[in-house]
């Protein structure tokens, strides 16, 4: 029996998971203190700033040293260091999209570091106005160090990910979150007015991560202090674990930072449908001598719906300071507070059995919401976020990490559902959840040789832990209203009449409590400066300590349960730079709880596993002008528990299902012309369960559509008189999306449709005023569950720029 097979079977599975914890901490301590001695002994190192004309520091602007392999990208404080530079003259090449390339001879001595600043000068005539950023690739910002947890380009990474960043919000005039998510291929939304849920590759996900750490609340996410969404694609237990991600990826958020000098903007935009909106961002030096500085982004937002009631109103305020203490250490503490009162949950959920299978046929008036508005729910929520990064030597930093999220949600809401094409069953319920998730985490950098051979790597620890309070009670068939004609009883639900309904019977009152303990690590090792391998590795300890009945001082689902999540890549430039060819193996995990069966006997089930194996190209062309992927994946998920299909053991529950995932995807983001950007991408998915119901095996269920496109063309207008003026236009494809489909019920699912938008803008220094049209063609389409979506929407912003 091999060592993981031993621990999976130690009999106090506790003592056996701490053993492996003390051996990846030593591991991790051996690693630290010794790798670095094989490193070269006398060196030198390099550090800087890269700042734009205006001393606005820019990140992720590369810095290379000529005819090596050694680089650096500069951080959000336009900061960056090479380090370990055998000691000789050297030149460093700066390159970034949109900018004028730059060298610079630096003199490299044995244990000094030399300062080497640059200030960008723009690629289209140097300093002219704000508007002429349209003039390079700016939607092409894949370089991140958050989705392999270390500085890695994005032709260097084994994994597809898609970055959407803040230009192409403000491109698009985006005031909503899910309408974020349309610009990333193969992303479609799994559950509509503000869930912050989608379907990747197939898997339900939702968008639990701020800054790589978690972020679990209940309210919708305000746009106002996104600087860019990185989305993950397929299983990234590895180094995000299993309760922060899905098996299709994750979706993390990535706010805006503080920079070294004055700046911001006011805009407020007005809408039909009752879009009322002004936002704030204003960046400030409290100290600049000190490297004290704030960055504030407020928000408020009002809206109403197209239907007779439903409405939003959010007030949102997102400080963060950023403390410089000196060249080796900076500390930042953000927050993002919420409150937010809305009745946006509108949802019908169908049958199988219908004799029509879409809702089209169906003959509702979707005008009717089939609530009230004063049936709302309140969503506060405070998150705070912590992070320490200090340099420990030329080849070592390190990152602690702190996220704590505080909230709650408190109200009413139904869902209804649809019975034989001719009722709505009202199912109205109150809610009252509180709660409270942290997370902490470790993590130490390295960037070093072992002989010629570089290695990048990441150990890390990680803690996880969260609670929650919830008193509710769920009226299931409170009345039942026609579908067609006026029935009287469709006014019927009222606070007051749910209020004496609820009032006759016991509330659900429980506690939940969860917490995780992981360590992890990963190396980048470059066999050759155009060959790299990725090997990682977690183990992850999960301690749940159930469900705590409070009505009847009970508490059931205790368990622990101990998975190792592996990961491997494999990257060859084919044309350094420009070309790469990538393949991955990505691991993810579910854990499950044991099962009482029908016989009282209980049954121990491991974590059900998914297994990815993805290859594809990656390109990078044209000086930065063309940026590409495209991959096939194959996703195969074991261990999945279902019914027996013994005959008379079908409430007795067994391990032996699956489920596969596999599928296409195409990104391209191009800069043809000066002035003219697009983004593209096209997706493919098939996914179905395996050997878990023979009714529904190998039939696509409710995981989004099998094919999605999305497109944007963005043209500004940048060296005639109509300089400043901008139009885009695009929008998204979404194929036939089936809520349920089984041989012997049938089938009910989303007809296909394309929804097109469109943004005219003017853009000057001190202001910018934008004008878009929503659902261009005013298309009827619907989103999963059966709820149509918003019909044609004008609305008007304008900004003011300090």
């Amino acid at each position: 029996m091999n060592f993981i097979s031993q621990f999976r079977f130690t009999s106090n599975p506790i003592i056996a998971s701490r053993h492996v914890l003390y051996r990846c901490i030593l591991a991790f301590l051996f690693l630290l203190f010794c790798l670095p001695s094989f490193a070269q002994a006398q060196t030198g190192s390099v550090k800087g700033t890269a700042t734009t004309a205006g001393a606005k520091p820019e990140a992720l602007v590369s810095i290379t040293i000529k005819g090596s392999t050694k680089g650096a990208h500069t951080n959000d404080n336009g900061s960056y260091e090479i380090s370990n530079i055998k000691p000789g003259t050297y030149t460093l090449l700066v390159k970034h999209v949109g900018f004028v390339a730059q060298s610079k001879t630096v003199v490299i001595k044995a244990g000094e570091s030399v300062t080497a600043d640059f200030t960008l000068n723009e690629d289209n005539q140097a300093l002219q106005e704000v508007v002429i950023t349209s003039g390079y690739n700016k939607f092409a910002k894949k370089e991140t160090g958050d989705v392999a947890k270390m500085p890695l380009k994005n032709l260097e990474n084994p994994q597809v990910y898609n970055v959407v960043p803040k230009e192409l919000l403000q491109d698009q005039v985006i005031v909503s979150y899910n309408d974020v998510l349309k610009n990333v291929t193969g992303v479609s939304q799994a559950l509509v007015n503000g869930s912050n849920s989608f379907n990747l590759r197939g898997f339900f996900t939702t968008s639990y991560l701020r800054n790589g750490l978690q972020d679990n609340k209940p309210n919708s996410i305000e746009v106002a202090n996104i600087e860019r969404i990185e989305v993950l694609k397929g299983p990234s237990a590895t180094l995000f674990g299993s309760s922060l991600t899905s098996f299709g990826g994750l979706l993390n958020r990535v706010t805006k930072k503080p920079f070294e000098t004055f700046g911001g903007e006011i805009a407020y935009t007005v809408g039909g449908f009752g879009l009322s909106r002004v936002t704030a961002d204003i960046n400030t030096p409290l100290n600049q001598t000190k490297g004290l500085f704030l960055r504030t982004n407020v928000a408020y937002d009002d809206e109403g719906s197209f239907q007779d009631a439903g409405f939003t109103r959010r007030f949102f305020v997102a400080p963060s300071l950023l403390y410089k203490v000196n060249d080796r250490l900076s500390v930042s503490l953000d927050a993002e507070i919420y409150t937010q009162k809305a009745n946006d949950f509108n949802r019908l959920f169908p049958e199988a059995s219908f004799t029509k299978t879409n809702p089209r046929d169906l003959g509702i008036d979707w005008t009717k919401s089939y609530s009230s508005n004063d049936l709302y729910e309140t969503t506060p929520s405070v998150s705070v976020y912590g992070q320490v990064n200090y340099k420990l030597s030329d080849s070592w930093t390190s990152q602690s990490s702190f996220s704590h999220t505080n909230s709650s949600v408190e109200g009413y809401w139904s869902y209804n559902s649809i019975q034989g094409d001719s009722v709505v069953v009202r199912n109205p319920a109150y809610e009252h959840t509180t709660y409270n998730y942290t997370e902490v985490q470790q993590n130490f950098n390295g960037d070093f040789k072992i002989g010629q051979l570089r290695n990048r790597v990441v150990i890390g620890l990680d803690y996880f832990a969260g609670t929650s309070t919830s008193s509710s009670l769920t009226l299931y068939g409170f009345d039942r209203v026609r579908i067609q004609g006026k029935d009287p009883r469709y006014n019927e639900l009222t606070k007051t009449s749910l209020d004496a309904a609820l009032s006759k019977q016991p509330y659900n009152k429980s506690e939940t409590s969860q917490s995780t303990y992981s360590a992890y690590v990963s190396n980048v090792l470059n066999l050759t400066y155009n060959l790299l391998v990725m090997a990682s590795l977690r183990v992850d300890h999960f301690v749940n300590n159930g469900n705590k009945n409070i009505n009847q001082d009970t508490t059931t689902g205790k368990f622990n349960q101990t998975a190792f999540s592996p990961k491997l890549g494999l990257v060859y430039q084919i044309v350094p730079e420009h070309v790469s060819l990538f393949g991955n193996y990505m691991n993810g995990f579910s854990n499950n709880a044991p099962t009482r069966q029908p016989d009282g006997s209980f049954s121990s089930f491991k974590p059900s596993q998914a297994n990815q194996w993805e290859g594809g190209v990656k390109l990078d062309l044209f000086d930065g002008k063309l940026n590409s992927t495209l991959s096939y994946y194959h996703i195969k998920v074991s261990d999945v528990i279902h019914n027996d299909f013994t005959p008379g053991r079908s409430a007795y529950q067994v391990q032996d299902g699956g489920q596969l995932s596999k599928g296409f995807e195409a990104e391209l983001i191009a800069n043809p012309f000066r002035g003219f950007n697009l983004i593209a991408g096209y997706a493919y998915n098939n996914i179905y369960t395996i050997n878990t119901n023979p009714d529904v095996d190998g039939l696509h269920q409710w995981t989004g559509p099998a094919q999605t496109a999305n497109l944007w063309l963005s043209y500004h207008f940048l060296n005639t008189d109509l300089k400043g003026l901008g139009l885009g236009i695009g929008g998204n494809y979404n194929g036939k999306a089936y809520i349920q489909q089984s041989r012997s019920r049938g089938e009910f699912y989303m007809p296909s449709y394309t929804v097109l938008n469109a943004v005219l803008s003017y853009d000057k220094p001190v202001y910018r005023v934008s004008l878009k049209m929503d659902n261009l063609t005013n298309k009827v389409y619907w989103g999963s569950y059966v709820s149509q979506m918003m019909p044609r929407r004008f609305s008007a912003t304008i900004a003011f720029k300090l």
